[in-house]
């Protein structure tokens, strides 16, 4: 079998791997198909996080299921299936109390792809074990295109979890964006028309995602006003700029939600005296996706989310190494036929944004 490795800083390589094999009852042999690399690899790749290589990377992932064990009720060989990013069980006390992110069945923050509470591969492997099949995979709909789906393991469902929660507070309400971390803002923008968003206002210096922010139905700025002082019900920080934090925040009108979309692995200033006099909420954290996915690929299938015109390269599996070290500015694509179930027709055109606009 072979992993694709991050192996130091800007180097990604295919090295031979332990084939998994099944061990227990409750778990399942999934063969990724379509992979993608969430924001935070673009860290990883740059050596910017705390984690020491080598180390199998990648947790965003479409799958075939190839073997299930005994106990497996759900899932079948050739099924298609999301595989989530974090390692649960579906049934301990964080879990049900859907805290899937803080499952305590194994170390905290058991993840694939980076070596948090342990080891468990990456979603670019040729194949990963799942530990707890029926509790984590959730079967992708027939008519939904599996390279459209590939976020859904992390980056796409993580948006909608930020947008609802301050959606939820401010039902309708304005929402301002500040993007800059990859394809995560974009996203958002993508969610909160979903969800339901009077008006949508987007940051982003990159012209790529700001066009398709735009697209979406978002007004774009390439930096954030300095006027824009007090006049959001919802605001998203998706952006590693330590420097702009604080004037996203301050953009949230009084008894407004702030939620921080990008992962910083160093502490930050935070204008907290301004946020307890304006009666703000601000919310971070690795997000419980579980919960979330089946409305999410709900609202795939019936086109209320556009995930596909983020695709921003297609590449073949075995090119994965060298064609994402070039990162593109949003979702890059490894892609591979499935082995035991019917040929996965595109369902959606991937025209939108080539590797040549990247």
């Amino acid at each position: 079998m072979k992993e694709m490795i991050y192996a130091g800083k800007h180097k990604f390589e295919w090295r031979e791997g332990r084939d998994p094999r099944i061990q227990g009852d409750r778990q399942a042999i999934v063969r990724p198909i379509a992979a993608t690399a969430c924001d935070f690899d673009r860290r990883i790749l740059s050596g910017l996080t705390p984690f020491e290589p080598p180390f199998a990377i990648g947790h965003e992932a479409v799958g075939e299921v190839v073997e299930v064990g005994g106990s497996v009720k759900l899932f079948k060989r050739g099924d298609i299936v999301v595989i989530p990013w974090g390692i649960y069980c579906g049934e301990c006390e964080m879990c049900n109390a859907g805290l899937s992110g803080q499952c305590c069945s194994y170390a905290p923050n058991a993840t694939y792809g980076v070596p948090i509470g342990g080891h468990f591969g990456g979603l670019f492997s040729d194949q990963v074990l799942v530990p707890f099949a029926d509790a984590m995979l959730v079967p992708v709909p027939s008519g939904v295109d599996p390279i459209a789906a590939a976020g859904v393991s992390d980056n796409l469902t993580d948006a909608w979890i930020n947008l609802t929660k301050g959606l939820t507070k401010h039902p309708g309400g304005r929402v301002l964006i500040h993007g800059g971390t990859g394809a995560l803002g974009v996203y958002a923008v993508d969610m909160a028309f979903a969800a339901g968003a009077e008006s949508v206002e987007y940051v982003d210096e990159h012209p790529v995602r700001r066009a398709l922010a735009e697209k979406w139905g978002a007004i774009v700025h390439e930096r954030l006003p300095e006027d824009y002082i007090s006049r959001f019900h919802v605001v998203v920080s998706a952006t590693r700029d330590v420097a702009q934090v604080r004037g996203t925040i301050l953009a949230a009108r009084p008894g407004g939600h702030v939620s921080g979309l990008a992962i910083h692995t160093q502490d930050i200033m935070f204008p907290v005296w301004d946020m307890y006099l304006r009666d703000l909420s601000y919310s971070s954290g690795r997000p419980s996706i579980a919960p979330h996915i089946p409305r999410v690929l709900t609202m795939l299938k019936c086109g209320h989310i556009h995930p596909h015109e983020a695709v921003s390269q297609i590449i073949p599996w075995d090119d994965a190494p060298q064609a994402l070290l070039d990162m593109p500015p949003m979702k890059p694509v490894v892609f591979r036929s499935p082995l035991y179930s019917n040929p996965v027709p595109f369902a959606t055109d991937y025209a939108v944004f080539s590797s040549q606009d990247a």
